[in-house]
Formats: structure tokens, C-alpha cells, sequence
């Protein structure tokens, strides 16, 4: 952690790149399974959150800190689906996308400021911002371009060397090699690497889709069961470092397997839901407002504390969290749902500062050509 106090989100995408939302936003008539996983992403954030900060080290039950495992592959969700869907970066997208974040990240910042929560510093949105998920975003949208190029054009021999090397980078590197700059897998190279492996399972769909998602969804609870079996009762140095570098951390390998799984089995789902496709569309509010420092260090937890003062039952601190959590969630939709005559206007500003730029350099391009022909 820096100076400024940080929540781990994300995310992300906090949707996948296509639509009108920053162009991470959701159409309404589009199948819903891959929106229901964004929204299941984002429950798993915030109660991950919940048991990182605020339960585990007040209670220092073990179960409360074996329960991050399954919960905590919500970040890799995202980014899978947006390398599923592909970034399709454009100018409109990209200030919609800095619009939104200044919304809801500089107001509630200042405040956060004021009380005396961090330096001025952090202001700086982008370069010092506590949510390291959207600056690591922002690098991938803007990277998107050259990679999806690349994708398009690579055969699955390419593809595969490309996979070998990201996850050499990222994930041996990362976590066996122990190169303080990859730590924890919080950089764009995990995220390039996690954006490959979301584009090549959506080539490759038509191979795990015809495993039938009971055996997804059986072997990722079964899995899931037995991690937290297994952590809640081994304990030690070992137990720990096979915790943080097998499958805690962002460039574990074991946490991409638990995620590939979980998305095998919610992407096999069928069906469309208008509600469910505007509730993933509030997936960025979700993530900002409640990560945001003033809210969650001076709402969530002292309200998460007064949980955990009403009872000494372990599986009603779970129940409790898990019924806290929806609350948050739906708090932050309804909010980003009141925001929507402000999200149009930061649609609009895009769309003009994308018209005005491709007018400029129209008109330069032009008058380039016009002087080669003079000559």
C-alpha cells in the first residue's frame, strides 16, 4: 500500500469494451449470461473486500481468510470478458471513460481530503489513484489496438507463443521469480496476458461449449470447497506462501484456473434479461463508489464492525456480510441509475471531442495532400 489508503478493486472492463457506456456498457437485447457474471464479479469484490479489511483482521478466524479464494477472482473475470468481447478502443469511448471516473472519483476524493485521508496527490486520478484496477485498464484500452491487431491476424501457433511468453512475464515471473515490479500481478502485463486468454476462449468456444456447464459448475464448487477446507485448517509458512503464490495473487496460476472455470460455467447459461443487462451496465459505479476511501473506511466499515459486534457466530457473519454486500451493490446501482442524465451529457462531450479531433485531422490530412499537389 502507498500513502493513500487503497482498496483492491477491481474492475473494469468493469464491463467488456462494446456498447455505449465507455464502451463498456451493455445492450439491452444481448444475451445476459456474460452481464450475470459481471454482476456476480462485482458481488465477489465487494464481499472479498468486506473479509480483507474489515472481518479477518478483527476476527483472525481462519475460514475468513480461506474465504478470499473463491471470491477473489472477480478482477480476472472482467478482464476475461473483455479480451472475450474485445476493446474496441475510440476516441468518444476513452473521455467517456476519464468523464465517468471524475464523476464519481473527484468529489467524493476531495471530501475524503478535506477529513484528512490523504494529500492532494491523489487527486491526480489517474498516476495516484487508490484504484489501481482502472489505471491498469486504461492502459490496456489504450493498448487494445496494437494487440487486437495481432490477435486477428496470428495463427493459433502465434497465438500460443504469445500465451507462452505473457504467462512467463506475468505468472512465473510474477510469482516464482519474485520480481518486485510484477508482484501480485497488478500491472498490464498480467492484463494483456488475461486479455489473450479471454480472446482465445471465445475462439475456441465452440470446444468448451460442448461440455455441459453442470461439470463446470460441479467441479468449480467442488474445487472451491476443498480450498477453503483445506486453508481453514493448515496453517503455517508453508500454508501461506502456497496461499499467495499458487492461488491468491492476480498472476497465480491457480486463481486463472478458478476463474476460467467459473466463467465455462455461467458463459454456458442462456437466456436474456433486460434487468439483469442494467445492473452489469452500473458495474464502474459499483466498483468506484464503493472503493471510494471516504465511503468504504467511513461508511462500509464502521457499519461492517457494528456486524461483526452483534454476533460471535461464524455463519451468521457470513449470512450477515452476504446480505450487507447485496445492500452495497444495490446502493451503488440506484445511485448510477440517478446518474444517468449526467452520464448522457459525458456521452455527448465524447461524442463532440471525437468529432471535433477526426474533423482536425481530416482537415490536416487534406491540406497536406493539397500542398504535396501544388508542389
Amino acid at each position: 500500500m502507498s500513502d493513500i489508503k487503497v482498496v483492491t478493486p477491481p474492475l473494469s472492463s468493469l464491463q467488456a469494451s462494446h456498447g455505449d457506456r465507455n464502451d463498456i456498457s451493455i445492450k439491452q437485447g444481448r444475451e445476459s449470461s456474460f452481464e450475470l457474471i459481471r454482476i456476480l464479479a462485482q458481488f465477489m469484490i465487494v464481499f472479498y473486500h468486506l473479509f480483507l479489511f474489515f472481518i479477518y483482521p478483527s476476527t483472525h478466524i481462519p475460514i475468513a481468510k480461506a474465504i478470499w479464494l473463491p471470491f477473489h477472482i472477480g478482477v480476472i473475470l472482467f478482464v476475461l470478458i473483455s479480451g472475450y468481447f474485445g476493446i474496441k478502443p475510440s476516441i468518444k469511448g476513452f473521455v467517456k471513460l476519464i468523464g465517468q471516473m471524475v464523476v464519481l472519483y473527484i468529489p467524493l476524493q476531495i471530501v475524503y481530503i478535506i477529513k484528512g485521508g490523504a494529500n492532494l496527490s491523489s487527486m491526480l486520478f489517474i498516476s495516484a489513484t487508490p484504484f489501481w484496477f482502472m489505471r491498469t485498464y486504461i492502459f490496456l484500452y489504450l493498448f487494445a489496438p496494437i494487440i487486437n491487431f495481432y490477435l486477428k491476424s496470428a495463427n493459433n501457433i502465434k497465438r500460443f507463443y504469445l500465451i507462452c511468453v505473457l504467462a512467463f512475464i506475468s505468472h512465473y515471473i510474477g510469482t516464482i521469480g519474485i520480481d518486485p515490479s510484477l508482484l501480485d500481478g497488478k500491472n498490464i502485463a498480467t492484463f494483456l496476458f488475461l486479455y489473450v486468454i479471454g480472446d482465445t476462449i471465445k475462439r475456441f468456444a465452440s470446444s468448451w461449449r460442448k461440455i455441459p456447464g453442470t461439470i463446470y459448475g460441479s467441479l468449480f464448487i467442488f474445487f472451491n470447497i476443498l480450498l477453503v477446507a483445506v486453508f481453514t485448517f493448515w496453517n503455517g509458512e508453508l500454508a501461506d506462501l502456497i496461499f499467495n503464490k499458487i492461488f491468491f495473487s492476480y498472476c497465480s496460476f491457480g486463481l486463472l484456473v478458478n476463474s476460467i472455470i467459473f466463467f465455462f460455467w455461467i458463459g454456458k447459461l442462456h437466456f436474456k434479461s433486460r434487468f439483469i443487462n442494467s445492473v452489469a451496465a452500473s458495474s464502474l459505479t459499483i466498483y468506484m463508489l464503493h472503493g471510494a476511501n471516504i465511503i468504504f473506511f467511513s461508511v462500509i466499515g464502521p457499519a461492517t464492525l457494528k456486524l461483526l459486534n452483534l454476533t460471535d457466530s461464524t455463519s451468521l457473519i457470513f449470512l450477515g456480510t452476504f446480505i450487507f454486500t447485496i445492500l452495497i451493490v444495490s446502493a451503488c446501482v440506484m445511485v448510477d441509475k440517478c446518474l444517468s442524465p449526467i452520464w448522457r451529457l459525458n456521452s455527448r462531450f465524447g461524442a463532440y471531442i471525437e468529432k471535433r479531433i477526426l474533423a482536425y485531422l481530416n482537415q490536416s490530412s487534406l491540406l497536406s495532400i493539397t500542398s504535396r499537389s501544388s508542389q
